[in-house]
């Protein structure tokens, strides 16, 4: 039997479709929305999907957007998906596309992300003739901590038709053009932020004996469980607890009624993720107990440990060797204490995320106001996923 090749040739069209990704890509970096607002920007994914022809094109998770290519040929049914929200940071970095919005910004890259899967679709739309199997689209609001993924999911992206994979991109701003890093196993960490707010009793600084020290409570709890996570349930596995906010207080001779602590909780493991944050309870009822004072935990659940499905990885690894491994170089990479909510689509279905180099010169680096690169690098990102999503039947 003649091994299964496209009708067309993808690198030429990914090269005929860049001037439109960048132009998009250039778009949404000028108009960021921030988590839960992108309304502009949904709007203009619905329109350009619209025109591109796409079925089912619909708004989800109230500023998301869903649509599905069907191929002439059978096959899985795959997700493909991209995160489309912006950070509350002011640009520094000017080009012809700087923000136009003050103290919002595309840091993270996901104005590319958005690009680049608008080219895609366009290509796979129209080459669906040789397309096996079918492509749900996931532009994802709210991947910058407010739950965008595990909304869609609720929502049913995963259903009619059911989804059988999950792939996903990130700009890399550590490696360069031409790069994508690919890791089996668990590529990110879980991540919950919390917030402590302690209660006390007030009173002048120079009576601490009348008063019940929201402060000194603070500063006890950060110690106690830092030393918990690090000497009894770090182990060298990467985990991260961090503070970074307290705050408490107005005056140098006043102590304050109340203090509030903020931190971030990043591991590898759900079972000692669960198990930091029950001992961080009892440490908070411990302290209240000991000073007087009362204490209380919220905790805003970001991501789970998103997990590299092994075999699916090794699919994507293989397609990419055998297909781009001129122009694209495969490196192996080392797992982040970042965290990505894409784990949320990994969870529910075999998936594979991976990373694209996207730097000239020198590294950059995400969520910070001089964060750029080139638009031309989406032309790495849209010919690595196009070639694995139609050679992917070859490995299923």
């Amino acid at each position: 039997m003649k091994p299964y090749q496209p009708d067309f040739s993808i690198e030429k069209a990914v090269q005929q479709e860049l001037p439109y990704m960048m132009t998009m890509r250039e778009h949404f970096h000028a108009h960021p929305e921030l988590s839960g607002k992108e309304y502009h920007t949904c709007q203009r994914i619905v329109e350009e999907l619209h025109k591109a022809g796409i079925e089912d094109v619909r708004t989800i998770a109230e500023t998301g957007v869903t649509g599905l290519i069907r191929g002439a040929l059978p096959g899985p049914v795959l997700l493909l998906r991209a995160d489309i929200d912006a950070l509350p940071l002011t640009e520094q970095y000017q080009c012809p596309y700087s923000s136009q919005t003050p103290g919002v910004m595309h840091a993270c890259g996901h104005d590319g992300h958005a690009a680049n899967l608008l080219g895609v679709a366009r290509i796979l739309q129209a080459h669906r003739n040789c397309l096996r199997g079918t492509i749900r689209l996931a532009f994802q609001p709210a991947e910058e901590g407010d739950g965008g993924a595990a909304r869609m999911i609720k929502e049913g992206i995963l259903t009619q038709p059911t989804v059988d994979y999950a792939l996903g991109l990130h700009v890399a701003g550590s490696m360069p053009q031409g790069y994508i890093g690919l890791r089996h196993g668990d590529c990110s960490a879980s991540c919950d932020d919390f917030t402590i707010t302690i209660h006390g009793k007030g009173g002048h600084g120079s009576r601490p004996s009348d008063c019940v020290s929201p402060i000194q409570m603070g500063v006890s709890i950060i110690s106690q469980i830092q030393d918990y996570v690090y000497h009894r349930r770090a182990d060298g596995d990467g985990v991260v607890l961090t503070f970074g906010q307290f705050q408490a207080g107005h005056n140098p001779n006043v102590i304050p009624d109340d203090a509030e602590l903020k931190g971030t909780l990043r591991t590898y493991d759900e079972t000692k993720r669960h198990e930091i944050l029950h001992t961080l309870e009892e440490i908070l009822a411990s302290t209240a107990a000991i000073y007087g004072g009362t204490c209380h935990l919220d905790v805003v659940p970001f991501a789970l440990v998103c997990q590299n499905d092994p075999a699916v990885t090794q699919h994507v690894e293989d397609i990419l060797h055998d297909t781009c491994g001129q122009r694209i170089k495969i490196v192996p990479i080392e797992r982040g204490s970042g965290s990505e909510d894409f784990a949320y689509f990994s969870a529910a279905v075999p998936a594979c995320f991976y990373y694209v180099g996207v730097y000239d010169e020198d590294p950059v680096y995400g969520h910070n106001p001089e964060f750029h690169w080139s638009s031309k690098a989406l032309a790495y990102m849209a010919d690595s996923l196009l070639h694995v999503v139609y050679y992917f039947a070859d490995k299923v």
